[in-house]
């Protein structure tokens, strides 16, 4: 489950990234930012319970919102909002990733016995 591993890490990332470009004093960024990477790590928590191991894949609404956001809120887009297409895209790619990725499949785990 490393891709939900590499979520929650991009979570961080997005956190703190107000503050690594210097736009706290803007609400609607500190604010913004720090909600949806609280979301994003929720999502991708909830991906180890079983009943819901396939919360991860709502990151993808998550993703394009950031890309949206990030590319039409200012133009041309400054620093922070690149930031958010940059973390948007970036997202889209990881969440697609299955959270057993790294094991082998099902067919070769139960022939090997």
């Amino acid at each position: 489950m490393w891709g939900r591993v590499v979520e929650i890490m991009t979570a961080v990332w997005l956190a703190a990234s107000p503050f690594v470009f210097s736009s706290q004093s803007d609400p609607a960024i500190l604010w913004g930012d720090l909600l949806i990477a609280l979301l994003i790590c929720i999502l991708s928590g909830l991906s180890y319970w079983p009943p819901t191991r396939h919360a991860h894949l709502l990151i993808l609404l998550v993703a394009i919102g950031l890309i949206a956001w990030g590319r039409f809120a200012v133009l041309p887009p400054p620093p922070e909002h690149q930031n958010h297409i940059v973390v948007g895209l970036f997202l889209l790619m990881i969440a697609l990733i299955p959270n057993h990725a790294s094991q082998p499949p099902r067919v070769w785990q139960t022939t090997a016995n």
